[in-house]
């Protein structure tokens, strides 16, 4: 996936201001009901659930026996419903795998993808935007807080600022509410430009069924928790104390922008691959993410990204490239 932000001043905005979008591409929400809805979910995925109370959430996956990922989700603790939130594309995907494991446990789930919109408010002033639009404090102090508001409304706390779940036919009304009290709309090539810098993996573009989830870093497991489907793998790469491939940033040299699945190159041989791939306003250059090899894996490795006969340098880079402000509730 390959993006420029256009016009510079939806960058500055969620840089610096606040900067509001609608979000089909993230819109994937699956809720569960049932008494053993948070006991049969904490046999399914990497973190830990079951200690989390109604207004709190977490980062999680789900994997195969294997330890590979079949997806990842912010899980929202509700009083009497747990929700999943994820990658539109990957709903099905996930449900067709996840609903069959369902055997005598009391669970339903319910796919609201499409019934639900998710609008995303990120920036230092998102908070204060959104506070002046629903004239209230947000009382988000925690990443994955989240609370109901009035009209079946839940706002997060998330990684890139804020995300509004509300039904469809009243998403309009409440984007252009949101603009009215402050913040600038921008499009998903801005989004996608942020959520690079901010070193944010999206499924089917960065990550697939090839990714380990030790790969990422830590983010996202838990290793006190009781079994789930891959733990054997992800507590082996642990005790090993190393995984053979890490998810890196790479900061080009010159104004060329690598295509995604650009071939990664350090001292002649190959060493990985890259995934997406912008240019950083704040950095004034091409950034991309993807995958090298443990050797690579060093911030300061010069590194090629070649793709047919185009070749750029590059510097492999932690994660993320820039901070990246979202405001404050408290």
């Amino acid at each position: 996936m390959s993006f420029t932000s256009k016009p510079p001043e939806y960058y500055h905005a969620a840089r610096y201001g606040a900067a509001v979008l609608n979000q089909p591409w993230n819109s994937g929400i699956v809720q569960l009901t049932g008494f053993d809805r948070l006991s049969w979910l904490q046999g399914m995925v990497t973190n830990d659930v079951e200690k989390l109370r109604p207004g709190e959430g977490t980062y999680a996956a789900h994997l195969n026996p294997q330890g590979k990922l079949i997806g990842q989700m912010t899980i929202l603790v509700e009083t009497d419903s747990v929700l999943l939130t994820m990658e539109s594309a990957n709903v099905k995907k996930l449900i067709d795998v996840m609903e069959p494991m369902v055997v005598m446990e009391d669970v339903i789930t319910e796919n609201k993808t499409g019934l639900l919109d998710s609008i995303a408010v990120l920036g230092p002033s998102a908070a204060a935007v959104l506070e002046s639009w629903i004239g209230e404090s947000l009382n988000l102090a925690a990443l994955y807080q989240h609370r109901e508001l009035s009209d079946n409304r839940r706002i997060v706390r998330d990684e890139l600022g804020y995300t509004l779940w509300l039904e469809r036919e009243v998403s309009g009304a409440a984007l252009q509410g949101i603009v009215d009290a402050g913040a600038t709309r921008i499009d998903e090539a801005t989004w996608n430009v942020i959520r690079t810098e901010a070193g944010q993996p999206v499924y089917g573009t960065d990550i697939d069924l090839t990714t380990t989830l030790p790969e990422l870093g830590g983010k996202g497991i838990s290793y006190d928790k009781g079994c789930y489907i891959g733990q054997e793998v992800v507590a082996r790469i642990k005790y090993l104390g190393h995984v053979n491939r890490r998810f890196m940033g790479f900061v080009c040299d010159g104004a060329g922008l690598p295509s995604p699945r650009s071939v990664v190159r350090s001292g002649g041989k190959e060493v990985g691959y890259t995934t997406s791939s912008v240019v950083s306003p704040g950095m004034g250059k091409a950034i991309a993410l993807g995958f090298v090899n443990r050797a690579a894996a060093v911030a300061g490795t010069p590194v090629e990204l070649e793709s047919g006969d185009t070749r750029i340098t590059a510097t492999v880079s932690e994660l993320p490239f820039m901070p990246f402000a979202i405001g404050s509730s408290d």
